[in-house]
């Protein structure tokens, strides 16, 4: 039988671990973390788009004690680049083994490997659905996708603000799984904090500082008017500026618009 070191060998890209590698160990006792991303797969079967590389194919599958079992996919860039798939299963391994530590509800692990950050996609239930990692101003990307089906993880995720308007402080970007984060301005007691993808397309609008403009442009409530960019928003989440703003959520709990709440 084909040692798990050999086989590993036949991805691209990286030299391969050892036969005491604790890559190999980890593949082999399936002690890797679960997960699938939207983004590019497509086909129907839980392998890899063109370009992409199933790890899983030559490894084995993944999957953390407990939870089902997925391919590894190591995700092609428009310039071609791709992780080499001893690099995906040391990365994949390495951020189930951080899982204790990880952040909050995606169970974000932002050092693996000294670059790469990895966290659990948005419609994963439980922990049993998709994991998404990728290097900050990189085009490396890896993923984990289930077997058969569509190649996308199950939606079973409880939905936090399905169709519905909230009034919230936006406080940081998380570009791995593109999702602002935000805590809830009526929501003094807890304090907790929410993630959210942004639904592509959707609208944002700037009362005075999102887009400034030469005077404050609000509507009859107070709310930003002027047409504004979700590149614009992700720009001052990144660079640290909290922003005010009114949403609306989506059935598919996607942020369909932001309003700037204007503060004199």
């Amino acid at each position: 039988m084909v040692s798990a070191a050999a086989l590993l060998s036949a991805c691209s890209g990286n030299n391969v671990a050892g036969n005491g590698s604790p890559v190999k160990n980890a593949a082999v006792a399936g002690q890797a973390p679960v997960g699938g991303a939207q983004g590019a797969a497509t086909g129907g079967t839980g392998g890899a788009a063109e370009g992409d590389v199933n790890c899983s194919e030559q490894g084995g599958q993944v999957g953390a004690p407990g939870r089902p079992k997925m391919n590894l996919i190591a995700v092609a860039a428009t310039d071609g680049t791709k992780p080499g798939c001893t690099e995906a299963f040391t990365v994949i391994t390495e951020y189930y083994q951080k899982l204790p530590q990880a952040e909050g509800p995606g169970e974000r692990v932002l050092d693996v490997q000294g670059k790469w950050t990895c966290a659990r996609q948005a419609g994963s239930a439980g922990g049993q659905g998709a994991v998404v990692c990728g290097v900050p101003n990189d085009s490396l990307q890896l993923e984990t996708r289930p077997s058969g089906g569509t190649g996308k993880a199950p939606d079973q995720q409880a939905r936090k603000f399905p169709n519905s308007t909230q009034r919230v402080r936006f406080s940081g970007y998380d570009a791995v799984v593109r999702m602002v984060r935000f805590q809830l301005i009526d929501d003094t007691r807890s304090g907790q904090t929410y993630r959210l993808p942004l639904q592509e397309g959707g609208q944002v609008f700037s009362a005075a500082t999102l887009c400034p403009g030469e005077s404050v442009t609000v509507d009859d409530e107070g709310y930003g008017d002027l047409p504004c960019g979700q590149d614009q928003l992700i720009q001052q989440l990144r660079e640290g500026n909290p922003v005010l703003a009114k949403i609306s959520v989506n059935g598919d709990d996607e942020i369909t618009m932001v309003k700037e709440i204007y503060r004199p």
